[in-house]
């Protein structure tokens, strides 16, 4: 039997620590990596790194650790950052569990996991977020995914707040503003 042109599913691509690779990879299939990359990396399945890479990465998943990545991240499944790995660059994925440092935008069409030694410097677009707590987060949050219409909560209006000029506050006492009244609560009993 022949096997040249076929792939096993569980074939995995290596690449030793100590390679020094400058060029774009891209392979059918799994692919470890624990040396250097300098390039872009495509593979249709998952990438496991623990190296470092400069260049932009597309994977079916990816699991990082250990590693320094500075590029774009898109993956059509999920992506794990795990300790020790810092990332410069966006990320694109269904679900994003964080547990390393990164700073670019996240767009994360499912849910992002935060973990108690994440350091994420990024704005953060997702349908769901969970944080644990010792996280660093600093950036925006969006839940634009998320299947709650803002408009249906809160009141949406079109004027902006009106701060006061100085000549009016001079001398004079600022205006008690109308708070918001609590809803009382009615026992269905």
């Amino acid at each position: 039997m022949n096997n040249f042109g076929e792939t096993n599913s569980t074939d995995v691509a290596i690449i030793p620590k100590g390679t020094v690779i400058n060029g774009d990879i891209t392979i059918a299939g799994k692919l470890e990596m624990y040396g250097v990359v300098n390039g872009d990396i495509q593979s249709d399945s998952r990438l496991n790194i623990m190296g470092d890479v400069t260049g932009n990465i597309r994977a079916n998943d990816l699991y990082a650790k250990d590693s320094y990545i500075v590029g774009q991240i898109e993956c059509e499944q999920g992506a794990t950052v795990r300790e020790n790995t810092v990332i410069l660059g966006d990320i694109k994925a269904e679900n994003l569990v964080v547990d390393g440092a990164i700073q670019g935008k996240i767009d994360i069409r499912e849910g992002i996991t935060i973990g108690d030694s994440a350091i994420v410097d990024s704005d953060i677009k997702a349908k769901t977020i969970q944080v644990s707590n010792g996280a660093a987060i600093n950036g925006h949050c969006s839940l634009c995914y998320a299947d709650v219409n803002l408009a249906d909560f809160f009141p949406v209006t079109d004027e902006p707040v009106k701060e006061p000029e100085a000549e009016e506050t001079e001398g004079k006492k600022p205006k008690a503003t109308a708070k918001p009244k609590a809803v009382k609560k009615v026992d269905s009993e």
